[in-house]
């Protein structure tokens, strides 16, 4: 009977701190929306500030130009982002979660310009103990 209260209790410890784990976050990690917050400011305004921080290293940006399709490294992404570093652009921006577990978010970021729209599926991912942007898929456009 001793030995069965030892196994209990010590089975008891084990999920009391692995839950407690679990839900500890690192101080400073970025959640979710922070990590879409600041794609979101560096797409539409240009603040590329923290940027790089969000970008898993194995980040996959495609784009098709007709029936090519073209993807991009996280070299090639930041590359083009600070090329139009600080560039403000005409257009209203909206986000609808696509599909959101606890460690993954799907996005759909829809810019509406004067007769054009652009969007992107954006793949947030927890990747170690931070949420980073695994994969960036511009969808054809449509005017």
């Amino acid at each position: 009977m001793k030995t069965l209260k030892s196994i209990v209790l010590g089975l008891a410890l084990l999920v009391v701190s692995t839950v407690a784990n679990a839900t500890n976050k690192p101080a400073g990690a970025l959640t979710k929306n922070d990590v879409l917050n600041i794609y979101i400011n560096a797409i539409v305004h240009g603040k590329v500030d923290g940027l790089e921080n969000i970008l898993a290293d194995d980040v996959k940006f495609t784009m098709y130009r007709g029936s090519n399709e073209v993807n991009l490294n996280k070299k090639s992404i930041l590359a083009s982002f600070k090329a139009s570093e600080n560039v403000e652009q005409g257009c209203t921006t909206t986000t609808t979660v696509l599909d959101e577990t606890k460690s993954s978010m799907v996005v759909k970021v829809i810019m509406n310009y004067d007769g054009y729209t652009r969007a992107n599926l954006v793949t947030i991912s927890l990747n170690s103990a931070d949420f980073k942007i695994t994969k960036i898929e511009a969808q054809t456009p449509q005017s």
